[in-house]
């Protein structure tokens, strides 16, 4: 559960479905840092990404190669509103491109046999706790809530969510096929994200009662800088899905 706080936090918040209004939208960039403690209490830097936020489009990019659907190994996710599609930066010029149809027929193709319209059940084995406790990160006001593993009971995580940050997610807000679009799996409670509009800003993972990584959001800017950065580079080949695969199995 720790591990699992790190750079997936910030792909599973870019990916969440939840609609906040549309009332002074945040636009610029939010620099995630994520790193281990040790037991003699140093800390080992374990990986750092940028989100990049417009009112159409957010760019999600790091400086390590992340996994994305167990296949697709991506520098960066494009997220593109107006378009409605994911652009993966897969490196060596080239780009994967798949429309929100694409994924919404995938869902639905792998929804465990569920009848058209049903959604899965789901095991909640995360529960949270809403201590009360407040504090300011980065300019804003957060709530303290702790978050427990049933399978992993020696460990849980401090996460500190602010809900003044407000993003425009645009289609993410949407439904997604017969299921949500919950690449969050266990790790919270999507309630608070989904429907309370809340945005972690501090996640300290415990094991034993002993701080072992943090992963925190270094610097929030709000600027127009965002909107060069949500563009695909010049010189990029963008491949369909279809495409993509085709490559793939060539190369095999």
């Amino acid at each position: 559960m720790i591990k699992k706080f790190g750079v997936s936090v910030g792909i599973a918040v870019l990916l969440a479905i939840f609609s906040v209004p549309a009332v002074a939208q945040f636009e610029g960039k939010i620099v995630f840092n994520s790193y281990e403690v040790t037991p003699d209490g140093s800390q080992s830097q374990n990986d750092q990404f940028s989100m990049y936020v417009t009112n159409d489009r957010i760019l999600l990019e790091g400086e390590n190669q992340y996994s994305f659907g167990g296949s697709i190994q991506t520098e960066g996710v494009l997220v593109r509103l107006d378009f409605e599609d994911f652009v993966f930066l897969t490196g060596e010029q080239s780009a994967l491109k798949i429309s929100k149809q694409d994924i919404s027929a995938m869902m639905n193709m792998f929804s465990n046999g569920n009848a058209a319209g049903q959604t899965p059940d789901v095991d909640q084995e995360v529960e949270y706790e809403r201590t009360g406790e407040t504090q300011n990160v980065n300019g804003y006001s957060c709530e303290k809530f702790i978050f427990t593993d049933q399978e992993e009971p020696n460990a849980h995580a401090e996460v500190w969510m602010t809900n003044e940050l407000n993003i425009h997610w645009g289609m993410l807000a949407e439904p997604w096929g017969n299921t949500d679009l919950d690449m969050m799996g266990d790790q919270f409670s999507t309630d608070l994200i989904f429907r309370d509009g809340y945005f972690p800003m501090r996640i300290e993972g415990y094991e034993s009662g002993e701080l072992r990584q943090v992963t925190e959001i270094q610097e929030i800017e709000q600027s127009d800088i965002a909107r060069a950065m949500v563009q695909i580079p010049q010189g990029v080949k963008v491949l369909s899905f279809q495409d993509y695969l085709f490559n793939k199995m060539s190369e095999q």
